[in-house]
């Protein structure tokens, strides 16, 4: 075999392995999910809703609209979560109709321009309005609900 086969046949075994290694994809297999989020039968509004995959898979997120519906989109922004056993967590949000807890004040800070840029980190701002809150102003955190996303289309009615 001569100088110029040898590379020719290196050449396509590369481009081979590199194809096989490029199509294999990471991402588990997801299913389109839809759901509601309910506490004490109304729609809970305006919260973050998080699904983590128990075994395979990263996170899917999505936010409930003012019917307390949510959409999720799994962590590559694709639709969907994956499918198997999710832990949930809510963050922030409130029943439809209730007022939304009041913005904690935002003090300005005590220190100058200059002294900032000097690496002492400031707060950048507070959580979106209209989510519950705790006492420091950090939105509110349910954790400890489960749902199970299977093959096809879900819909998943979370209740807190």
């Amino acid at each position: 075999m001569n100088y110029v086969s040898k590379l020719s046949l290196g050449l396509v075994i590369c481009l081979l392995v590199g194809t096989l290694g490029c199509s294999r994809s990471d991402k588990p297999s997801l299913a389109e999910v839809k759901g509601k989020l309910m506490k004490e039968g109304k729609p809970f509004v305006n919260a973050q809703v998080e699904f983590y995959p128990t075994v395979d898979g990263a996170a899917s997120y999505g936010e409930t609209d003012e019917t307390g519906s949510f959409t999720l989109f799994y962590s590559t922004g694709d639709p969907g979560a994956a499918i198997g056993d999710h832990k949930v967590t809510v963050i922030g949000g409130h029943v439809a109709g209730d007022p939304s807890p009041p913005t904690p004040e935002v003090v300005a800070p005590t220190t100058s321009t200059e002294e900032m840029a000097e690496g002492t980190l400031q707060p950048v701002g507070m959580a979106p309005q209209g989510r519950s809150r705790n006492k420091d102003g950090s939105p509110s955190r349910v954790e400890g609900l489960t749902a199970k996303v299977e093959s096809g289309a879900n819909d998943i009615i979370l209740n807190l």
